[in-house]
C-alpha cells in the first residue's frame, strides 16, 4: 500500500489507473493487497492460489510460518475447514475491479481445480455488478510458470481495463 502511495505522488503516474501483477507468492499477495486497497484498478494473479481445501490436499502446514501467515497454524491448525476465509471470498472482494487469473493445468502447488473452484464461485459476485468480463482466467498446458503467451494476454488485459472509461475511478 505504501508502494501505491508513492505512486500516486509521482507526476508522470496517473493514480487513477494503477494496477498490480504478481506470480506465485506475488499472485496471492496482488490479491491480499488489493483486497484492501481499491486504488488498484486491475489485478494480475499467476499461479497464485486456489481453495484452501484443495491446496496440498488441504495441507495448509506451508501456508504458515513465523514470518508468514501464523495464524493459520496458531490459531486455525492448518486445517482449511477452521478458515475462516478462502480464495474465493478474496476475488469476490475484487468485484467489480478488473481481475486476469493466470491458472496452469499442471500447477504443482495451486491445484487448477481449486482455482476454477474460487473463480466459479467469484463469477455471480462480478455478474451482479454488471463485470463478468472482468474476472478472467485462463488455463495453460503449462506447470507453475507464467508463459510469454499469457503474459502477453496479461499485458493487453491491463492495459484494456486501465484504458476503460467504465472503470475509471469516476464510476
Amino acid at each position: 500500500m505504501l508502494a501505491v502511495d508513492l505512486l500516486e505522488e509521482l507526476p508522470e503516474v496517473d493514480g487513477d489507473r494503477i494496477g498490480c501483477i504478481g506470480h506465485s507468492l506475488g499472485g496471492h499477495n496482488t490479491l491480499f493487497v488489493a483486497t484492501f486497497d481499491e486504488r488498484l484498478r486491475v489485478m494480475v494473479s499467476s499461479c497464485g492460489f486456489n481453495a484452501f481445501s484443495k491446496y496440498m490436499g488441504g495441507d495448509l502446514v506451508t501456508w504458515s510460518s513465523k514470518f508468514y501467515m501464523p495464524r493459520v497454524a496458531e490459531r486455525y491448525g492448518s486445517d482449511p475447514a477452521l478458515m475462516p476465509w478462502d480464495f474465493s471470498d478474496l476475488v469476490a472482494a475484487l468485484a467489480p475491479r478488473a481481475l486476469f487469473v493466470n491458472a496452469p493445468l499442471h500447477d504443482d502447488n495451486f491445484e487448477v481445480s481449486g482455482v476454477r473452484d474460487s473463480v466459479e464461485s467469484a463469477m455471480p459476485t462480478y455478474q451482479a455488478l454488471d463485470a463478468g468480463d472482468l474476472l478472467v482466467a485462463t488455463y495453460p498446458d503449462a506447470g507453475h510458470d507464467f508463459p510469454a503467451s499469457v503474459r502477453e494476454a496479461a499485458y493487453s488485459f491491463i492495459d484494456s481495463a486501465l484504458r476503460s472509461e467504465r472503470h475509471s475511478m469516476g464510476d
